[in-house]
């Protein structure tokens, strides 16, 4: 089974792209899925994580209050740092799962979606990468109007990830989502003809 890495920014819009592979009826494996499931679910996770950043990020169902952690995660790269190791084992773990269940379903390709793949090392379990691609200033005006953040807090953000620029040079298609919504989309439908022509070409 052949892997794609799915990866953008946060206001680059990889969520449109990865909805487009859905319909299309291709797996995706959602690595935000994942970690929301589990926060709620895992009790090796939630007991970690409230060992790491205190009680008060639980809710009174024990699940993790996601928006008292990222208060604490956002504004202190060391407390970020520390989140990662105790989450990002799992949601490898999690996620190769549910890749086995597909291979064995007979699933030719899945599509890994996974916001930090190339800070978080996840690029290592895909075959190619596909970077939705956004000018900075395009992606910070996005977030403002989207989440209802400040400047300040969107920077944050950002700087916790590799930027959108950076991402490309290192991605194997690029998926430029600066227009609308309708040129993403006929972009799409190009280079997935282009990787499927390829894939039939490799395999006859």
């Amino acid at each position: 089974m052949l892997n794609i890495g799915l990866t953008g920014g946060i206001g680059s819009g990889k969520s449109t792209v990865a909805r487009w592979f859905v319909k299309q009826g291709v797996p995706v494996l959602d690595a935000d899925k994942t970690v929301h499931r589990l926060l709620q679910l895992d009790p090796v996770t939630i007991s970690k994580l409230a060992e790491e950043f205190g009680l008060d990020i639980l809710e009174h169902d024990g699940h993790i209050d996601r928006s008292k952690l990222g208060k604490q995660v956002f504004k202190d790269d060391d407390a970020r740092k520390r989140l990662e190791r105790i989450v990002h084992p799992r949601v490898i773990e999690s996620m190769k799962e549910e890749q086995n269940a597909l291979n064995e379903a007979g699933a030719e390709v899945c599509i890994w979606d996974v916001p930090l793949l190339f800070e978080a090392g996840f690029d290592k379990f895909v075959d190619e990468v596909w970077v939705v691609w956004v000018p900075r200033d395009v992606q910070i005006s996005r977030v403002l109007v989207r989440d209802k953040l400040s400047r300040e807090e969107v920077e944050a953000r950002l700087a916790a990830q590799e930027s959108l620029d950076e991402k490309r040079l290192r991605a194997d298609v690029v998926i430029d989502n600066s227009g609308s919504e309708d040129q993403t989309l006929n972009q799409l439908i190009n280079l997935w003809d282009i990787f499927l022509h390829k894939q039939l070409t490799i395999h006859t």
